[in-house]
């Protein structure tokens, strides 16, 4: 589908686990949260069907051609990730996640957008990693 047709949203995580998402290609801006992924997809798109009733009421010329957007496109910064726990080593997780270091670099810095599958296998790997460490007894 054209990218012009989807609704393009940047989620990120906050330290206390709440995901927050931003939309970055219709006027204006709608934002929502959640306590998970799934709770912010609903939230966001309560809130982008309100955002949209408002502008259609005031009579916004540009509500037509965005109320025929049906595709949501979740993007996540992982920047927050390594910014927020330090100890968890970018390059570690690249490895073991099979991610080319210099690319998994560009998610963490902000320089590249990662899609949401690509953000789950990578929180799916530092998660295993975790239980792992879990385990672990001394």
């Amino acid at each position: 589908m054209d990218k012009n047709q989807n609704i393009e949203v940047l989620v990120e995580r906050h330290y206390d686990g709440t995901y927050w998402g931003t939309t970055q290609n219709v006027p204006g801006v709608v934002s929502a949260f959640g306590a998970s992924l799934d709770e912010l997809k609903n939230n966001l798109k309560h809130a982008y069907e309100s955002y949209l009733e408002v502008a259609l009421e005031q009579g916004e010329v540009w509500v037509e051609e965005v109320r025929l957007r049906t595709e949501w496109v979740f993007s996540m910064n992982m920047q927050a990730l390594f910014d927020l726990v330090p100890e968890v080593k970018i390059s570690a997780i690249a490895r073991r996640a099979g991610i080319n270091e210099s690319l998994m670099r560009q998610y963490a810095t902000g320089k590249a957008v990662v899609s949401e599958d690509r953000v789950r296998y990578i929180e799916r790997t530092i998660h295993d990693l975790g239980r792992e460490l879990q385990s672990v007894k001394l």
